[in-house]
Protein backbone atom coordinates (compact mmCIF):
# COMPACT_ATOMS: atom_id res chain seq x y z
CA UNK A 1 0.00 0.00 0.00
CA UNK A 2 2.47 2.43 0.63
CA UNK A 3 4.51 1.71 -2.47
CA UNK A 4 1.31 2.62 -4.14
CA UNK A 5 1.11 5.44 -2.54
CA UNK A 6 3.95 6.55 -3.16
CA UNK A 7 4.28 5.78 -6.96
CA UNK A 8 0.43 8.38 -7.22
CA UNK A 9 2.61 11.05 -5.21
CA UNK A 10 5.52 10.98 -7.50
CA UNK A 11 3.15 11.07 -10.42
CA UNK A 12 1.09 13.53 -8.71
CA UNK A 13 4.39 15.55 -8.45
CA UNK A 14 5.20 15.21 -12.57
CA UNK A 15 1.28 16.15 -12.81
CA UNK A 16 1.84 19.46 -10.86
CA UNK A 17 4.93 20.36 -12.69
CA UNK A 18 2.99 19.46 -15.48
CA UNK A 19 -0.11 22.04 -14.57
CA UNK A 20 1.68 24.30 -12.05
CA UNK A 21 5.34 24.20 -12.84
CA UNK A 22 4.06 26.81 -15.28
CA UNK A 23 4.82 29.38 -12.97
CA UNK A 24 4.71 30.10 -16.31
CA UNK A 25 3.15 27.03 -18.22
CA UNK A 26 2.88 23.31 -18.42
CA UNK A 27 6.23 20.94 -17.21
CA UNK A 28 8.44 19.76 -19.49
CA UNK A 29 11.21 17.02 -20.38
CA UNK A 30 14.57 18.80 -22.59
CA UNK A 31 15.76 15.75 -24.56
CA UNK A 32 12.19 14.66 -26.21
CA UNK A 33 9.09 14.74 -27.26
CA UNK A 34 6.16 12.94 -27.97
CA UNK A 35 6.62 13.91 -31.57
CA UNK A 36 10.25 13.23 -31.09
CA UNK A 37 12.65 16.40 -30.41
CA UNK A 38 15.17 14.78 -32.41
CA UNK A 39 13.04 13.95 -36.03
CA UNK A 40 8.98 14.31 -36.06
CA UNK A 41 9.31 17.51 -33.89
CA UNK A 42 11.24 19.55 -36.54
CA UNK A 43 9.11 17.94 -39.25
CA UNK A 44 11.85 18.21 -41.22
CA UNK A 45 12.45 14.62 -42.06
CA UNK A 46 14.11 15.36 -45.40
CA UNK A 47 16.15 17.43 -44.67
CA UNK A 48 19.83 16.49 -42.77
CA UNK A 49 19.27 15.99 -38.95
CA UNK A 50 20.39 19.12 -36.79
CA UNK A 51 21.71 19.05 -33.42
CA UNK A 52 20.44 20.13 -30.76
CA UNK A 53 22.72 22.62 -30.24
CA UNK A 54 22.57 24.10 -33.52
CA UNK A 55 18.41 24.03 -33.08
CA UNK A 56 19.04 26.56 -30.17
CA UNK A 57 20.98 28.63 -32.29
CA UNK A 58 18.58 28.91 -34.93
CA UNK A 59 15.88 29.45 -31.99
CA UNK A 60 16.52 31.85 -29.08
CA UNK A 61 20.43 32.70 -29.92
CA UNK A 62 19.16 34.40 -33.35
CA UNK A 63 15.54 35.64 -31.80
CA UNK A 64 16.36 36.78 -28.78
CA UNK A 65 18.80 39.87 -28.57
CA UNK A 66 21.14 39.22 -25.41
CA UNK A 67 22.53 42.71 -24.22
CA UNK A 68 26.14 42.97 -22.72
CA UNK A 69 27.55 43.93 -19.41
CA UNK A 70 27.10 47.92 -18.92
CA UNK A 71 24.92 47.98 -21.76
CA UNK A 72 23.23 50.81 -23.17
CA UNK A 73 19.28 51.61 -21.99
CA UNK A 74 18.27 50.99 -25.50
CA UNK A 75 20.11 47.82 -25.96
CA UNK A 76 18.42 46.46 -22.98
CA UNK A 77 15.32 47.24 -24.27
CA UNK A 78 16.00 45.66 -27.72
CA UNK A 79 16.85 42.44 -25.52
CA UNK A 80 13.58 43.00 -23.54
CA UNK A 81 11.33 43.17 -26.45
CA UNK A 82 13.00 40.57 -28.12
CA UNK A 83 12.23 38.03 -25.51
CA UNK A 84 8.55 39.16 -24.99
CA UNK A 85 8.52 38.90 -28.38
CA UNK A 86 9.77 34.72 -28.66
CA UNK A 87 7.89 34.06 -25.93
CA UNK A 88 4.30 35.23 -27.23
CA UNK A 89 5.09 33.87 -31.09
CA UNK A 90 5.73 30.47 -30.03
CA UNK A 91 3.17 30.34 -26.62
CA UNK A 92 0.46 33.72 -27.01
CA UNK A 93 2.09 34.53 -23.80
CA UNK A 94 2.27 38.46 -23.77
CA UNK A 95 3.94 40.88 -21.35
CA UNK A 96 2.02 43.67 -20.10
CA UNK A 97 4.24 46.87 -20.63
CA UNK A 98 4.70 47.26 -17.25
CA UNK A 99 6.19 43.64 -16.59
CA UNK A 100 8.40 44.28 -19.53
CA UNK A 101 9.30 48.02 -17.77
CA UNK A 102 10.35 45.92 -14.68
CA UNK A 103 12.36 43.15 -16.27
CA UNK A 104 14.04 46.02 -18.18
CA UNK A 105 14.87 48.05 -14.97
CA UNK A 106 16.06 44.59 -13.50
CA UNK A 107 18.45 43.72 -16.28
CA UNK A 108 20.11 46.78 -16.36
CA UNK A 109 20.69 46.87 -12.36
CA UNK A 110 22.52 43.39 -13.20
CA UNK A 111 24.19 44.44 -15.91
CA UNK A 112 25.04 47.32 -14.76
CA UNK A 113 26.98 46.01 -11.33
CA UNK A 114 24.08 47.45 -9.42
CA UNK A 115 22.57 43.98 -8.70
CA UNK A 116 23.52 40.36 -8.28
CA UNK A 117 23.50 37.91 -10.95
CA UNK A 118 20.55 34.95 -9.56
CA UNK A 119 22.20 31.52 -9.08
CA UNK A 120 20.86 28.56 -10.55
CA UNK A 121 20.12 27.01 -7.40
CA UNK A 122 18.50 29.82 -6.39
CA UNK A 123 16.54 29.75 -9.39
CA UNK A 124 15.65 26.47 -8.76
CA UNK A 125 14.16 27.34 -5.65
CA UNK A 126 12.67 30.43 -6.48
CA UNK A 127 10.51 28.37 -9.00
CA UNK A 128 9.47 25.58 -6.49
CA UNK A 129 8.21 28.21 -4.11
CA UNK A 130 6.32 29.80 -7.04
CA UNK A 131 4.31 26.69 -7.73
CA UNK A 132 4.31 25.19 -4.05
CA UNK A 133 2.39 28.76 -3.21
CA UNK A 134 0.21 28.24 -7.09
CA UNK A 135 -0.90 24.69 -6.07
CA UNK A 136 -2.04 25.64 -2.53
CA UNK A 137 -3.95 28.70 -4.12
CA UNK A 138 -5.31 27.41 -7.30
CA UNK A 139 -9.20 27.57 -8.09
CA UNK A 140 -11.17 25.19 -9.18
CA UNK A 141 -12.26 27.36 -12.53
CA UNK A 142 -8.41 27.75 -13.30
CA UNK A 143 -7.72 23.54 -13.05
CA UNK A 144 -10.19 23.51 -15.18
CA UNK A 145 -9.21 25.95 -17.69
CA UNK A 146 -5.47 24.39 -17.32
CA UNK A 147 -6.81 20.53 -18.06
CA UNK A 148 -8.64 21.92 -21.04
CA UNK A 149 -5.12 24.47 -22.32
CA UNK A 150 -3.04 21.70 -21.64
CA UNK A 151 -5.14 18.64 -23.56
CA UNK A 152 -4.05 17.28 -26.97
CA UNK A 153 -6.52 17.23 -30.42
CA UNK A 154 -7.71 13.80 -28.32
CA UNK A 155 -8.20 15.34 -25.41
CA UNK A 156 -5.26 13.69 -23.77
CA UNK A 157 -3.00 15.53 -21.40
CA UNK A 158 0.70 14.08 -20.80
CA UNK A 159 2.08 13.90 -17.65
CA UNK A 160 5.45 14.23 -18.85
CA UNK A 161 5.97 15.06 -22.32
CA UNK A 162 8.19 11.85 -23.58
CA UNK A 163 5.02 10.14 -21.95
CA UNK A 164 6.51 8.67 -18.91
CA UNK A 165 4.46 8.90 -16.13
CA UNK A 166 1.46 7.79 -18.74
CA UNK A 167 -1.83 10.13 -20.12
CA UNK A 168 -4.29 11.50 -18.41
CA UNK A 169 -7.85 12.62 -19.03
CA UNK A 170 -9.00 15.79 -18.28
CA UNK A 171 -11.31 14.25 -14.93
CA UNK A 172 -8.01 12.52 -13.73
CA UNK A 173 -5.78 16.01 -13.90
CA UNK A 174 -8.20 17.60 -12.24
CA UNK A 175 -8.78 15.08 -9.36
CA UNK A 176 -4.92 15.05 -9.15
CA UNK A 177 -3.97 18.13 -9.21
CA UNK A 178 -7.09 19.31 -6.52
CA UNK A 179 -5.41 16.39 -4.27
CA UNK A 180 -2.57 18.21 -4.67
CA UNK A 181 -3.81 21.29 -3.57
CA UNK A 182 -4.38 19.73 -0.37
CA UNK A 183 -1.69 18.34 0.18
CA UNK A 184 0.32 21.57 -0.21
CA UNK A 185 -2.41 23.58 1.92
CA UNK A 186 -1.27 21.29 4.81
CA UNK A 187 2.30 21.72 4.12
CA UNK A 188 3.14 18.48 3.15
CA UNK A 189 6.73 18.45 2.83
CA UNK A 190 7.44 15.47 0.47
CA UNK A 191 5.35 17.35 -2.14
CA UNK A 192 7.61 20.09 -1.78
CA UNK A 193 10.91 18.47 -1.53
CA UNK A 194 9.70 15.83 -4.64
CA UNK A 195 8.89 18.87 -6.76
CA UNK A 196 12.36 20.75 -6.16
CA UNK A 197 14.53 17.38 -7.38
CA UNK A 198 11.99 17.49 -10.19
CA UNK A 199 12.49 21.07 -11.43
CA UNK A 200 16.60 21.19 -10.47
CA UNK A 201 16.75 18.31 -12.96
CA UNK A 202 14.70 20.21 -15.37
CA UNK A 203 16.67 23.85 -15.01
CA UNK A 204 20.25 22.15 -15.17
CA UNK A 205 19.17 20.42 -18.54
CA UNK A 206 18.51 23.36 -19.94
CA UNK A 207 21.14 25.41 -18.21
CA UNK A 208 23.53 22.58 -20.00
CA UNK A 209 22.16 22.69 -23.34
CA UNK A 210 22.19 26.85 -23.46
CA UNK A 211 25.72 26.34 -22.09
CA UNK A 212 26.47 24.03 -24.85
CA UNK A 213 24.89 26.34 -27.82
CA UNK A 214 25.62 29.47 -27.08
CA UNK A 215 28.43 30.38 -24.56
CA UNK A 216 28.99 33.33 -25.34
CA UNK A 217 25.64 34.06 -23.16
CA UNK A 218 25.55 31.39 -20.85
CA UNK A 219 29.01 30.37 -20.33
CA UNK A 220 28.90 31.73 -17.24
CA UNK A 221 26.13 30.97 -16.12
CA UNK A 222 26.95 28.30 -12.94
CA UNK A 223 30.35 30.46 -12.26
CA UNK A 224 28.81 33.78 -12.53
CA UNK A 225 24.79 33.22 -12.02
CA UNK A 226 21.90 35.02 -14.82
CA UNK A 227 20.20 37.64 -15.18
CA UNK A 228 17.01 38.26 -15.11
CA UNK A 229 15.72 37.48 -18.64
CA UNK A 230 18.17 34.54 -19.02
CA UNK A 231 16.15 33.32 -15.79
CA UNK A 232 12.87 33.88 -16.94
CA UNK A 233 13.92 32.06 -20.35
CA UNK A 234 15.04 29.14 -18.59
CA UNK A 235 11.98 28.94 -16.30
CA UNK A 236 9.49 29.19 -19.94
CA UNK A 237 11.33 26.93 -21.01
CA UNK A 238 11.01 24.43 -18.15
CA UNK A 239 7.17 25.54 -17.87
CA UNK A 240 5.83 25.49 -21.51
CA UNK A 241 7.82 22.42 -22.42
CA UNK A 242 9.36 24.56 -25.34
CA UNK A 243 13.00 23.82 -25.74
CA UNK A 244 13.42 26.69 -27.66
CA UNK A 245 14.67 24.99 -30.67
CA UNK A 246 14.39 25.94 -34.33
CA UNK A 247 13.55 29.59 -35.97
CA UNK A 248 10.17 30.89 -37.19
CA UNK A 249 10.51 29.65 -40.18
CA UNK A 250 11.58 26.21 -39.13
CA UNK A 251 8.44 26.08 -37.02
CA UNK A 252 6.43 27.00 -39.32
CA UNK A 253 7.34 24.02 -41.52
CA UNK A 254 6.87 21.62 -38.77
CA UNK A 255 3.21 22.81 -38.08
CA UNK A 256 2.76 21.76 -41.68
CA UNK A 257 3.97 19.06 -41.76
CA UNK A 258 2.43 17.92 -38.77
CA UNK A 259 -1.04 18.91 -41.00
CA UNK A 260 0.14 16.64 -43.77
CA UNK A 261 1.15 13.77 -41.25
CA UNK A 262 -2.16 13.74 -39.84
CA UNK A 263 -3.89 13.90 -43.27
CA UNK A 264 -5.84 17.38 -42.84
CA UNK A 265 -6.20 20.11 -45.22
CA UNK A 266 -5.43 23.95 -43.90
CA UNK A 267 -9.19 24.39 -43.62
CA UNK A 268 -10.08 21.27 -41.38
CA UNK A 269 -6.76 22.80 -39.02
CA UNK A 270 -8.48 26.16 -39.18
CA UNK A 271 -11.52 24.81 -37.91
CA UNK A 272 -10.57 22.47 -35.07
CA UNK A 273 -11.64 23.94 -32.21
CA UNK A 274 -9.10 22.79 -29.60
CA UNK A 275 -6.01 23.49 -31.53
CA UNK A 276 -4.11 26.61 -31.85
CA UNK A 277 -1.53 27.77 -34.36
CA UNK A 278 1.30 28.18 -31.83
CA UNK A 279 3.67 24.93 -30.74
CA UNK A 280 3.23 25.92 -27.08
CA UNK A 281 0.94 27.37 -24.78
CA UNK A 282 -3.18 26.63 -24.81
CA UNK A 283 -3.52 24.14 -27.10
CA UNK A 284 -0.43 23.93 -28.66
CA UNK A 285 -0.01 21.08 -31.18
CA UNK A 286 3.23 20.23 -30.20
CA UNK A 287 3.10 20.34 -26.60
CA UNK A 288 -0.21 22.41 -25.05
CA UNK A 289 -0.07 23.78 -21.41
CA UNK A 290 -1.53 26.64 -19.86
CA UNK A 291 1.21 29.16 -19.18
CA UNK A 292 -1.27 32.26 -18.45
CA UNK A 293 -1.98 30.74 -15.34
CA UNK A 294 1.54 31.54 -13.68
CA UNK A 295 3.25 34.19 -15.85
CA UNK A 296 1.41 36.74 -13.97
CA UNK A 297 3.54 39.78 -12.00
CA UNK A 298 3.72 38.08 -8.49
CA UNK A 299 4.62 35.00 -10.07
CA UNK A 300 7.35 35.93 -12.15
CA UNK A 301 8.48 38.70 -9.60
CA UNK A 302 9.28 35.48 -7.06
CA UNK A 303 10.73 33.33 -9.60
CA UNK A 304 13.13 36.65 -10.41
CA UNK A 305 13.59 37.39 -6.73
CA UNK A 306 12.48 40.91 -8.35
CA UNK A 307 10.54 41.49 -4.81
CA UNK A 308 14.03 41.84 -2.81
CA UNK A 309 14.54 45.06 -4.17
CA UNK A 310 17.70 44.05 -6.38
CA UNK A 311 19.58 43.83 -3.52
CA UNK A 312 23.56 42.65 -3.76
Amino acid sequence: MRLIKDLQRRRLMAITLAIGCAMIGAVALWQSSRLSVEAASVGLAAKPKQSMQERVRRGVGSEVQFASVAAKPEEIDEAVSSTADFIYSRSGVRMSDGMKQTLADAESNVLNGNAKYLTIEELTDNMTAAVSDRLANITDQEIRQAADFSSDEDGQIWARVNGKLGVLTQTELIQQVKAGREWSKLGDSSLRIGLRSMIEDEVNDRVNMLDSALPEQFGQARAQGITPLQALLIAYSVAAEDPLTDSRSDIRQMLVQKRIDDRQTREQRLAQKNVSGRPYGPHGLLHPSDPSLFFKGAGVFKILSLTEGGKK
